[in-house]
């Protein structure tokens, strides 16, 4: 997206206008949230914003030039609209109280469900800087506003030290709550997953989570993977996988993957019934890349801390790998049909993370399914931050060393 030139005029946030019509321009910067929320970027064109908004096609180059100056600046109207909410929050909370998992559950819900618009506009900056690096800057603003908000809160309360660490757990859990499945276990899932982070800062791993656990198991029998060792099944997925990096996921059909994979399209659909199975396949694939050592069937040895932590901080997928995982999730939040796909997405996390956090605490401590998905949601959130808006680390072991203190604390007692 080129950059709007100096003086561009700026429409009011379409929230503001509640007690008057919204202009034309509002309208069309609506039409926008509304596409990226309930259908993505990628089906975004003048002539369906120019239907949302009730305007003729001629309305967007009036006011903005081009489609791509509309989206720019929507995207910064977005970014300002968040800016209002965070500071509302923080007016709300004040000085706060010395428990960090029930506001920060509370915040991932209300921004998933009541800014939802504005949640998927910042994901759609993320996707943004995934295909083409030159839009980092836009993605970089959004963690920037992050990264503002989480110091303020974290200094209140009296942890400022883990203020990025939480930054990126808030990144990478709230993405999993955009994934809609059964409302009541969700909140309360999340609840837990977020008490649980807020443990660690006293050194505590391991413990129940009753309501993580039950959503965990039952997702796990929604959608069973294919069976091991099918080689046509694994070279479809992987040619699946290819299909939505190239051309995201609204391409991803079957006739393209037996295209791809250079079989007929009768194989692909007895392997793969239905769409939501060969985005599970492709999901799959692309989490086989990402992680490598998830496709082993022998027990892997444990890590040392070392060893642990080297891991845990080279994790940084491919810029493709990244995008068709991103293209996934995004797929399965906005689309109900995909709920059992959304469900997998959300629960089942942490397949090689957590053997590293395992490294990390040591074998005479006992982690749990949830804390595998909270290091999982905690890389997950850096890993944007590195592709998405080009963070870098300038000492090494540093991304980590706040939260590795805090957990050796149960250890020094």
């Amino acid at each position: 997206m080129p950059i709007v030139k100096q003086g561009t005029p700026m429409p009011k946030t379409p929230d503001t206008a509640t007690q008057r019509e919204k202009t034309s321009s509002e309208k069309l910067v609506s039409a926008v949230f509304s596409g990226l929320e309930h259908e993505g970027g990628a089906a975004i064109s003048a002539r369906s914003l120019s239907a949302a908004a009730g305007l003729p096609v001629s309305s967007i180059y009036y006011h903005f030039g081009s489609v791509e100056q509309l989206l720019e600046t929507s995207q910064r109207e977005a970014h300002t609209a968040a800016e209002r909410w965070c500071d509302a929050q923080l007016d709300a909370i004040g000085a706060g109280a010395p428990a960090l998992g029930p506001v920060l559950a509370g915040l991932i819900d209300d921004w998933c469900e009541t800014q939802r618009a504005l949640a998927f506009v910042r994901r759609e900056a993320e996707l943004a800087a995934l295909r083409d690096p030159v839009q980092t800057s836009i993605s970089a603003a959004w963690e920037a506003l992050w990264g503002r908000f989480w110091e303020a809160l974290c200094g209140r309360l009296g942890i400022g030290d883990m203020a990025q660490s939480t930054a990126w757990f808030f990144d990478g859990a709230s993405a999993l709550h955009l994934l809609r499945w059964r409302r009541p276990v969700d909140r309360a899932a999340l609840s837990e997953l977020c008490d649980h982070w807020a443990g660690w800062f006293e050194g505590r791993v391991g413990g129940a989570a009753p309501w993580f656990e039950r959503a965990r198991a039952d997702a796990a029998a929604l959608l069973p993977p294919p069976p091991p060792g099918d080689a046509v099944a694994d070279a479809i997925a992987d040619a699946a996988a290819d299909t939505i990096s190239q051309r995201g996921v609204a391409g991803l059909t079957h006739r393209a993957v037996a295209a791809a994979a250079g079989v007929t399209l009768g194989v692909v659909s007895y392997k793969f019934r239905t769409s939501a199975d060969l985005l599970q396949g492709a999901f799959e694939a692309i989490y086989r890349r990402m992680a490598p050592e998830v496709g082993e069937t022998r027990p892997l040895p444990p890590l040392t801390r070392a060893e642990a932590r080297a891991k845990l901080e080279g994790l940084g997928p491919e810029r493709a790998h990244q995008l068709a995982a991103e293209e996934l999730f995004m797929a399965a939040a906005r689309t109900p049909a995909l709920q059992p796909l959304a469900a997998r997405l959300r629960y089942l996390r942490g397949r090689s993370s957590g053997r590293f956090l395992q490294g990390l605490v040591g074998p005479e401590r006992t982690i749990a399914p949830i804390d595998a998905a909270i290091i999982s949601a905690l890389a997950s959130g850096r890993s944007r931050a590195q592709i998405c808006s080009g963070r870098t680390t300038r000492t090494p072991g540093a991304d980590y060393a706040a939260l590795l203190a805090r957990l050796d604390r149960a250890s020094a007692k």
